[in-house]
């Protein structure tokens, strides 16, 4: 199979809330807001990106790296939570602290000024659901008592999967969250310093839409339109 290479013609987008979603992500990263009239007329990702540098304070100045300075404040975060052992982009998660993937995430926005990160819904977790749901429909339709048991037992073992895996952070390293925290707060970091270059802002832009619809970057052009 031939993977595409040529620049996507659309992103895809139903207009069906979904585009809204993807306004609300780049406002939240970007630290701006749309009026309708503002989005009404936009058609690609390219009329998107001009009016993303419409609301900017742009450089000519190459500045620090955003996910670099998203990186050092995960690493003092979890330095002084006592995590164990040395601290680099290549870390799991899982191997330095013993905090709940929620409570971490939780704290390090509170602490960082920063937009929460979503959880990571590993395969533990969508195993644990799948013998909540097939212990849930075996309670419904089995009237033996042993299935009954049986079905009340899978739904304790799916509900404590459930549990531990979104605890869990994964496979999730310190790098792939500070990027995740560096790309859902590019105005946090560019009021301290950041690159905020015309160029460093389309890669942001052009990423963050990609992480919404789940499309490759490197395939989003500024003629890629919007909607489907």
């Amino acid at each position: 199979m031939i993977e595409a290479t040529a620049p996507l013609t659309t992103l895809g987008l139903a207009g069906d809330g979904d585009d809204l979603e993807v306004l609300v992500a780049v406002e939240r990263s970007f630290g701006i807001s749309f009026k309708d009239e503002d989005t009404s007329s936009l058609q690609t990702v390219g009329d998107f990106y001009e009016a993303v540098l419409s609301k900017l304070a742009t450089t000519a100045i190459q500045g620090k790296c955003s996910t670099s300075m998203a990186f050092y404040d995960v690493r003092r975060f979890l330095l002084s939570r006592e995590s164990a052992g040395a601290i680099r982009p290549s870390t799991k998660l899982r191997d330095i602290t013993r905090m709940r993937q929620a409570a971490v995430l939780k704290a390090l926005a509170e602490e960082t000024q920063t937009v929460p990160i979503p959880l990571t819904l590993g395969w533990k977790t969508f195993s644990g659901i799948a013998l909540l749901m097939l212990g849930i429909a075996g309670l419904l339709a089995s009237h033996s008592p042993i299935m009954i048991v049986l079905s009340a037992m899978g739904i304790v073992a799916g509900w404590v999967v459930v549990r531990s895996g979104i605890a869990s952070f994964g496979t999730r390293s310190v790098g792939d969250l500070s990027t995740e925290i560096a790309l859902s707060n590019f105005g946090v970091f560019a009021a301290k310093g950041a690159d905020a270059r015309p160029t460093t802002i389309w890669r942001i832009l052009r990423d963050l839409l990609a992480q919404e619809t789940g499309v490759r970057p490197e395939l989003i052009s500024h003629q890629t339109r919007l909607l489907a």
